[in-house]
């Protein structure tokens, strides 16, 4: 009896082909402050954490900067009162799937990557990592719109996942006077990035990341100051019947984590679109590409 299995786009792939080589690195010593200072620079999520001969001992994510602040630490508190440890790691010649699959039951959105000495790390996996190679890779497929010759333009294409198939369909809001007490209430109860800021009549005002209040802390705002004080704007979404596609192209090129999703009207926000989510989809974007994915 013939039996089929469903491969991922990422099937057979290493983790190899899509960490990044750059690690950003603080000595345990080092204030919260300039940790903030130093992920900002290097758009980085997370800093490992080493100690004074450059040993790795631990990792402090943004996640564990928005809980420092919630406590209400100075933020001349040495990274070493906060880091995380023992550190997540995976190895270089380990399958995507397998790394992927890791970080997702872990509940972690970044892993490090150890090569042949298991003492020293090579790179750092994430879910944009992954991603960005799903991206190139759907944008490289012979099925690709953009590799179709002239002749054949006109027929049909194949149907693409839309966003609406994809995203988390709910939407973690706070209002404009709320407090960043509440604010970090809400992203750590939830586990979100970033929380959507309403006016009163409900509609999008701002949006606020660990991004945003990190860097509130830094700059000595208070946490129980108004939302309002620190949200990022304009709020960035595209439509449910968007393809997961183009919310990819618009996430990677923003350099953004998420983004929120409508329903016809920018002003009515129904969920929202994150990079692990995307990640998490990895059956590329196009159904044309299932059948390919089917092993007998």
């Amino acid at each position: 009896m013939t039996t089929a299995t469903t491969r991922s786009v990422l099937s057979g792939m290493r983790v190899k082909e899509a960490m990044r080589r750059q690690i950003v690195s603080l000595e345990g010593t080092a204030s919260i402050a300039t940790g903030v200072g130093r992920m900002i620079k290097y758009k980085a999520d997370a800093l490992l954490v080493t100690d004074g001969e450059g040993a790795p001992t631990g990792i402090v994510a943004k996640t564990d900067m928005v809980g420092a602040y919630y406590a209400d630490l100075p933020v001349d508190t040495p990274l070493e009162a906060i880091m995380v440890a023992p550190l997540q790691t995976c190895f270089s010649d380990d399958g995507l799937d397998h790394a992927l699959d890791s970080m997702r039951s872990s509940g972690i959105h970044q892993l490090f990557v150890v090569g042949a000495h298991a003492d020293r790390y090579e790179g750092m996996l994430n879910y944009g990592d992954i991603l960005g190679l799903v991206f190139q890779i759907c944008r490289k497929c012979r099925k690709s719109r953009s590799h179709q010759p002239a002749d054949l333009l006109d027929v049909p294409a194949p149907a693409e996942s839309t966003v609406a198939e994809v995203m988390t369909p709910r939407v973690i809001d706070s209002r404009r006077d709320d407090t960043l007490f509440a604010v970090i209430e809400a992203l750590t109860s939830h586990r979100m990035s970033a929380v959507l800021v309403t006016e009163g009549t409900g509609h999008p005002a701002g949006v606020i990341s660990k991004t945003d209040l990190i860097v509130a802390w830094r700059h000595g705002v208070a946490p129980d100051a108004d939302a309002a004080s620190v949200m990022s704007r304009p709020v960035v979404s595209c439509d449910q019947t968007a393809s997961v596609n183009q919310a990819m192209t618009i996430m990677l090129l923003g350099d953004m984590s998420r983004i929120f999703v409508h329903d016809a009207d920018p002003q009515r926000i129904i969920g929202v679109l994150s990079l692990s989510d995307a990640a998490n989809h990895r059956s590329g974007t196009c159904r044309a590409c299932v059948s390919s994915r089917m092993v007998t």
